[in-house]
């Protein structure tokens, strides 16, 4: 009777450690699962943001054709590029204008100009666009809705990163921030070459280019608060290689007089030199 409690306790614990090591491995497996599809969705979730970024480098690079580009596409008659509107706003409701900016597509391959605009396409081919770059300007329209009557601004090639409407008493401007030569190098007028301020005066329907330093960009142009002034903040391409670095390189703000169309300081030249100083202990 002995033997046989104690062959049946003995076969219970064997029953019990098979239980605890079948749970043991349960547990395992379900961990090892776990790990994979926990590393498996932190792949996939790299893989999508490192694809946004270098999308986002990519779209960085390109832009308007640069004019080296250009002359040679115009002397096989070819175009890479046709122009699109996405967008129209009331710049002025009182008297109805719009301002249309003008954006570009990039064609996959170039084609035959044959002297029609870029809406009548020279083939029939799907797929044909490469990619529309909705942000990147290449020329803004005015348009008076009273008179049927449009204007463009700028009659030369230019890539225009950012524009902002500036009301001063009655009067309204376009102050846009532009470049016209690739100054990188890379083959493209964008956001990475040095930009030139232009302000566009509406009522006098007349463009005005902001005359400042050879090695100066426009970062930005803003009306502070509480004023009436517009103030723009300009970088300065220090070692003149075309490309601002805003992590070394230094930035200066202007007082923009709308009445000369001139820049004017806010920190005379010989107190950023004693400024300059004091930081050196001199």
């Amino acid at each position: 009777m002995q033997k046989n409690l104690l062959k049946q306790k003995y076969e219970m614990g064997n029953r019990i450690e098979k239980i605890k090591n079948y749970n043991q491995i349960i547990l395992a497996i379900a961990g090892t699962i776990g790990v994979l599809f926990l590393f498996f969705a932190a792949f996939f979730v790299l893989v999508d943001m490192s694809s946004s970024f270098f999308d986002n480098a990519s779209n960085n690079n390109n832009g308007v054709l640069a004019t080296e580009k250009t002359n040679q596409l115009q002397k096989e008659n070819l175009r890479k590029q046709i122009i699109s509107f996405n967008k129209i706003q009331v710049i002025d409701s009182a008297n109805q204008i719009f301002l249309i900016p003008v954006t570009q597509a990039d064609l996959v391959d170039a084609e035959k100009g044959n002297g029609v605009s870029g809406f009548t396409s020279t083939k029939s081919i799907r797929g044909s666009y490469d990619e529309f770059y909705e942000n990147i300007y290449n020329n803004l329209v005015l348009y008076y809705k009273y008179t049927k009557e449009s204007s463009i601004i700028f009659d030369k090639r230019i890539s225009i990163e950012e524009f902002i409407i500036h009301e001063s008493g009655q009067k309204k401007y376009v102050v846009i921030s532009a470049c016209q030569i690739d100054s990188n190098k890379d083959g493209y007028l964008n956001e990475d070459d040095l930009q030139e301020l232009f302000i566009y005066d509406i009522q006098k329907k007349s463009l005005h280019k902001i005359v400042a330093k050879e090695n100066y960009t426009t970062l930005n142009v803003s009306q502070p608060n509480q004023s009436n002034d517009l103030v723009a903040h300009f970088g300065i391409d220090r070692n003149q290689d075309g490309v601002f670095e805003s992590s070394t390189e230094p930035m200066i703000f202007y007082h923009i007089n709308l009445e000369s169309m001139k820049i004017e300081e806010f920190i005379k030249p010989e107190q950023i030199e004693q400024l300059q100083s004091l930081l050196e202990g001199k």
